[in-house]
């Protein structure tokens, strides 16, 4: 059964809930000791709680509890899920769960789930999580540098550290920090006067402006202290905190920018009148902004300069203006800068998501951290440790064609080439062997692995099976993980239950159908209806030369005819009554033979040609048989479920659900 073929069981069924959950507590507006005990069903052998009733209904329509309110919903919730814990259990009897549709199912969905989720508990969130906790702060750091290049040889590398570390030992002295950065700082900023760097300081940043190791230095060093000497890829640092406070929140700003000098004579004048129009008369400042701004890549945009991340990266009198604006909307007064004059508007204040809703945009900033590849290698070892790994080495290197661990992989490439001499043991994982054979082709499946020691090839042959034992093991590590599994599998069964012992022999007994038609006629009929010619097409232009082909007095074929000539403009038949969209309910409206339009529907443009009126009359077999097939099966099932119910010995008792929580 394909993925998408289930998705049909959700609507029938609300209550694919948590399996298992008939035996686990939850909070509800009753006394938590007696809804762990108040019984509201019993079935086969198994007793059902309103505690894990109410878990059930939590879990379903998605609330935090039940409340006293939905005491009613929760009765009704009662009967469903029963019948829905009896499909699953007549389903097993069956042996439905064997049958490789449903194998294969759960495989696909398990695959497709059991990766992503345990790259995310073990190996994003930890990360993601840190990054989404640092930015709630932002630190004012200084910083010198001295640029070494990552491939710079040992003894440049050597003569910089100990430049750093006199550095250094001039800062225990007593010399500024701000003066050392001027004198020695490679980063060209340090010695430019005016501009964010000058003397060392970078002024407040926060996490996911820096790099990995800088950051880490800049949230772990107390204010008013110097850290020790690091290396990030530019080179060698000393940093500096100042202070922390709360992260300012990203904003959005427009402006409206007049040069000076420009085609306006008096620049502060003119923006001050601009200004009293929009604080005042309400004017629209985008519209002002595409009107007046000269400042060309904002101007058509209504002056819009997008989200500012960081405000240090703006003009100094830029940037105080902005930490005026105490509301979204507000407009400052006007403020000159060596670009020109400006006003400038708050239109929007960021506001600091949940961390589900921040996780997928953090992921991102991270996903290409060292930080990401550190802790998966520290997750796959843990794994190892927790499994159990034993290496084989001296039957590897008498069988390898490499004189030790330390010797490059490529050699092993050969062994490619071997029929099954390569397919020898050489290390267990838990319960997992892994062979030569598979050393080498791992070779081949990892970037440059045949420029790297067979050594570490192995162990990262190693690393990436232990996140696949790990995977394969979920249910294990992973309760919740364990719970979904098992609802998916529950509500698989149920829907291959209803498909097999509902669904299919109610629509392939035709004499029954034809027998429910016959004693139900009267529910099958058509209403009042308008037969319609609906001709639609990408855009007005389109429809202008058919209506104009077809004529004056078009009938059904003139329409049909000028049509023909253009691939863009489709024709259809249409019966139009009260239930039908609001586009089309036009025509009922207008006389037979009018043309209605054109109807802009769904980003298509319509005409609407009234054909006729067709009055009520009863529907054919054939012509109800849809709605036929699916109340003939509504009433099979209700019998099926009824016979469900016989055999259990089912009883639920709805009357205790209430009396619990009338008590509360």
């Amino acid at each position: 059964m394909p993925f998408s073929s289930i998705g049909g069981l959700w609507a029938l069924l609300p209550l694919l809930v948590v399996a298992g959950c008939s035996g686990s507590a939850s909070t509800t507006s009753a006394d938590d000791s007696s809804a762990t005990s108040t019984v509201v069903a019993r079935y086969a052998d198994t007793t059902l709680t309103l505690s894990a009733l109410t878990s059930a209904y939590r879990s379903a329509n998605d609330r935090p509890a039940a409340s006293a309110d939905s005491a009613a919903a929760l009765e009704d919730f009662l009967e469903q899920y029963v019948n829905y814990r009896l499909k699953v259990r007549a389903a097993r009897a069956a042996g439905l769960d064997t049958l490789r549709s449903v194998q294969r199912e759960m495989r696909t969905y398990r695959r497709e789930l059991a990766r992503p989720r345990l790259m995310r508990t073990h190996v994003y969130e930890p990360v993601v999580r840190r990054l989404y906790e640092r930015r709630q702060q932002e630190v004012d750091v200084s910083h010198i540098l001295l640029r070494v290049g990552p491939d710079a040889p040992p003894v440049d590398t050597l003569q910089a550290y100990r430049r750093m570390q006199r550095i250094a030992d001039s800062l225990r002295q007593g010399v500024p920090f701000g003066t050392l950065a001027l004198r020695n700082s490679d980063d060209p900023s340090a010695q430019q006067k005016g501009e964010r760097g000058y003397r060392g300081r970078l002024g407040f940043v926060r996490a996911g402006q820096m790099v990995a190791p800088f950051e880490d230095r800049m949230y772990s060093v107390p204010p008013d202290s110097v850290s020790g000497i690091f290396r990030t890829r530019f080179g060698y640092h000393l940093l500096k905190v100042h202070d922390r406070r709360p992260a300012r929140p990203p904003v959005r700003l427009s402006h409206i920018m007049v040069r000076t000098g420009g085609s306006v004579a008096s620049p502060r004048r003119f923006l001050d009148s601009l200004r009293t129009e929009i604080v005042q008369d309400s004017a629209d400042f985008a519209e002002l902004a595409r009107t007046h701004s000269e400042h060309r890549p904002t101007a058509a945009e209504g002056g819009d300069l997008g989200m500012v991340e960081s405000r240090r990266s703006l003009p100094p009198k830029f940037r105080e203006a902005v930490a005026q604006l105490d509301s979204v909307g507000a407009v400052s007064p006007v403020v000159q800068t060596k670009y020109g004059y400006h006003l400038i508007k708050l239109t929007e204040r960021e506001t600091q998501p949940p961390f589900e809703q921040a996780y997928d945009r953090l992921k991102k900033q991270v996903s290409d951290r060292p930080s990401i590849e550190r802790r998966k290698t520290q997750f796959a070892r843990q794994v190892r440790a927790e499994a159990g790994v034993a290496v084989d080495t001296a039957r590897l290197l008498r069988r390898a064609p490499v004189s030790s661990l330390d010797s490059l992989a490529r050699p092993m490439l050969s062994l490619l080439d071997a029929d099954s001499t390569a397919d020898v043991p050489i290390a267990t994982l838990g319960d997992s062997t892994y062979t030569l054979a598979q050393l080498a082709h791992h070779v081949t499946q990892t970037d440059g692995g045949a420029q790297m020691s067979a050594g570490e090839v192995l162990q990262d042959l190693l690393d990436q099976k232990a996140l696949r034992y790990a995977e394969a093991r979920l249910e294990r590590r992973d309760p919740e993980f364990a719970a979904m599994m098992a609802e998916y599998r529950d509500g698989l069964l149920a829907f291959q239950f209803m498909q097999d012992s509902v669904w299919t022999p109610a629509a392939r007994d035709t004499a029954a159908l034809r027998r429910y038609y016959r004693q139900h006629r009267e529910d099958y009929r058509f209403g009042e209806r308008v037969r319609t010619l609906v001709l639609r097409a990408p855009t007005d232009s389109l429809l202008r030369p058919v209506a104009s082909e077809a004529g004056a007095s078009p009938s059904t074929s003139a329409w049909i005819r000028a049509a023909a000539g253009d691939s863009l403009v489709t024709v259809d038949t249409m019966m139009v009554s009260n239930r039908s969209a609001e586009a089309y309910k036009k025509v009922l409206t207008v006389d037979d033979g009018t043309t209605v339009g054109p109807v802009l529907h769904q980003g298509q443009s319509m005409l609407l040609f009234r054909d006729a009126r067709l009055s009520p009359r009863p529907k054919t077999f054939e012509e109800a048989r849809s709605g036929v097939v699916r109340d003939y099966q509504d009433r099979y099932e209700d019998q099926v479920l009824r016979r469900l119910r016989r055999r259990s010995g089912a009883e639920t008792y709805p009357d205790r659900v209430r009396q619990a929580f009338d008590s509360q």
